[in-house]
């Protein structure tokens, strides 16, 4: 799997953008990225959310996800998306966006493709507990279930450390705060890459 990062970006459209037309605008963004994609890229797709992982209140939006190689494509990524040909298709949703907030996530295990992600469980690690156990008790924990396995590398706000995704909703213990959204993939056309995060 290497280094392969995720800058994952929230947002939700402005009272005045209908639906159908900030999707179609999210979609041609990344098409755009996917077609023109800067070194070090490797796909881009977005998830309908119901919620957002650190809120208790239904707050309907969107969840992007940037998938690039390492950090130093991260910093192409951030300068081609607001560069040629893909400055006006970044300019168009970011128009009708409001409500931001991301963060930067490492893969840690990849035994789910993420397009075929349906739910999202996000966790926290318990206080005492050493990150290698963390790590051993969540492979026991989703053992035999197509899962990944994602943490946070920088803190941007608040959303929470790990996320793991899955097909079908996981049951996990309370001491990992779990947390678990459906969701529903959109604007994602075809990845490009051949890509299985």
């Amino acid at each position: 799997m290497g280094q392969l990062l995720g800058y994952v970006f929230w947002h939700r459209p402005r009272s005045r953008a209908p639906p159908g037309g900030y999707e179609r605008k999210l979609a041609a963004f990344q098409e755009t990225l996917r077609s023109h994609g800067p070194d070090g890229f490797v796909d881009a797709l977005s998830f309908r959310l119901e919620s957002r992982p650190w809120s208790r209140h239904r707050s309907k939006g969107y969840e992007d996800w940037y998938l690039v190689k390492n950090f130093g494509a991260l910093g192409v990524l951030n300068d081609a998306a607001v560069a040629n040909p893909s400055k006006r298709p970044h300019d168009d949703i970011a128009r009708d966006a409001t409500g931001s907030a991301g963060g930067v996530y490492k893969l840690l295990k990849g035994g789910l493709p993420l397009r075929e992600a349906r739910f999202a469980t996000w966790v926290s690690k318990p206080t005492r507990t050493a990150y290698q156990a963390f790590y051993d008790d969540m492979t026991r924990l989703v053992a035999n279930r197509r899962t990944d396995l994602w943490r946070r590398q920088m803190v941007l706000g608040r959303s929470p450390e790990f996320c793991v995704h899955s097909e079908s909703r996981l049951d996990l213990p309370i001491a990992l705060r779990p947390r678990t959204l459906g969701v529903e993939l959109v604007a994602a056309g075809r990845s490009t890459t051949g890509a299985k995060a």
